[in-house]
């Protein structure tokens, strides 16, 4: 697989000593004014703001709240990163990428209609971004979140089959992430490598850390319970496709964090292309 490193300007010294050849700048609301000096053999991914101004993006939002943006608002928020990654991408290698969450966040159980409703919202909200010129990829949500110190439940993109359906209907691709998937197959009691298996040739690009529970997520190598075992075979099938570590405070003290969940993938026979 294709080495890439989540980055910040901040760490990106330390993040090019681990080679990569993807750089994927994790974004706040503030980075629309990103200006980085030099040009780059990487290719570029961009991980859209969660975010703007303390109120939080909803690709499929059922109104605006005094936490969340109305749908019309995120998407046009979107936007801007987009036409951000579109700018910075002059300086990096290759078709730029970016990386959006769905949204469907709620912090108490929603109605069924309305599960439906946001479920069959995405494909008509995404239809209205211009993504001529990016590699759109919206990534799966685990079941549960937390923002601005709560609970938050996720109503949308959690599993496999509905994410092969958004791929066929609009023929984009997806950002999956092993952590989210393996905290939601926990809640239902049904297994990641099967949900794996289903969505594994419609994903362009994946994030790795282990997981525990319904929402123990970013956790080093061996502290959770996925079954690496069975994973790196499927994921070394794919080795056109890339890869970020997404260790909490794995940046830190040079990326000593992603170092050490790097080597033990590798040593478990991750292959890295």
């Amino acid at each position: 697989m294709i080495l890439g490193m989540k980055v910040r300007k901040q760490d990106l010294d330390d993040m090019l000593l681990f080679k990569p050849k993807i750089l994927e700048f994790h974004f706040s609301d503030s980075d629309l004014n990103l200006e980085l000096e030099q040009k780059f053999e990487q290719r570029l991914i961009v991980h859209c703001y969660e975010y703007f101004e303390r109120k939080l993006l909803d690709i499929v939002s059922l109104g605006e709240t005094n936490q969340i943006h109305s749908q019309e608002k995120t998407i046009e928020l979107i936007q801007k990163a987009i036409d951000k990654t579109v700018k910075l991408s002059e300086q990096f290698q290759g078709r730029p990428s970016i990386i959006v969450h769905p949204g469907g966040y709620s912090l108490t159980e929603i109605s069924r209609e309305n599960k439906e409703k946001v479920k069959t919202s995405i494909t008509k909200a995404v239809e209205k971004l211009d993504i001529s010129k990016v590699n759109f990829l919206m990534e799966n949500m685990p079941p549960y979140a937390w923002f601005f110190g709560g609970r938050w439940n996720s109503n949308v993109f959690l599993d496999a089959n509905d994410m092969n359906q958004y791929c066929k209907e609009l023929n984009l691709k997806v950002c999956y992430d092993l952590c989210h998937a393996q905290l939601y197959c926990n809640t239902k009691q049904i297994s990641l490598i099967d949900q794996l298996n289903i969505i594994q040739n419609n994903v362009d690009h994946f994030h790795i850390s282990d997981a525990d529970g319904i929402d123990g997520e970013g956790l080093q190598y061996g502290e959770g319970s996925m079954e690496f075992e069975k994973i790196i075979p499927i994921l070394n099938r794919h080795q056109d496709k890339g890869f970020a570590i997404e260790v909490w405070k794995g940046h830190e003290n040079g990326g000593k964090g992603f170092r050490e969940f790097l080597q033990k993938i590798t040593e478990a026979g991750l292959i890295l292309n």
